[in-house]
């Protein structure tokens, strides 16, 4: 936690350093890349070899999927 405190603090005295022009670069990158982290992806779609599969079923229904795979194991 102390080094995640440590860099901003960086970052902010670095912020305070620059000049009117490049404070409103700054801003609009800030503004771009919030965009971008901000869109809900499903987790696996970040991975170029699960692209194309359909894994909904496996990662969403998974508790489901076991309970129903569980009833067909005999019970002694």
């Amino acid at each position: 936690m102390a080094t995640r405190e440590k860099l901003r603090n960086i970052i902010l005295n670095r912020v305070k350093k620059l000049s009117d022009d490049k404070l409103r670069n700054l801003d609009a990158y800030l503004n771009d890349l919030e965009s971008h982290l901000n869109t809900e992806k499903f987790p696996m779609s970040f991975s170029g070899i699960f692209e194309g599969l359909e894994l909904n079923e496996l990662t969403t229904e998974l508790h489901k999927s076991r309970e129903d795979n569980n009833e067909r194991i005999p019970k002694f």
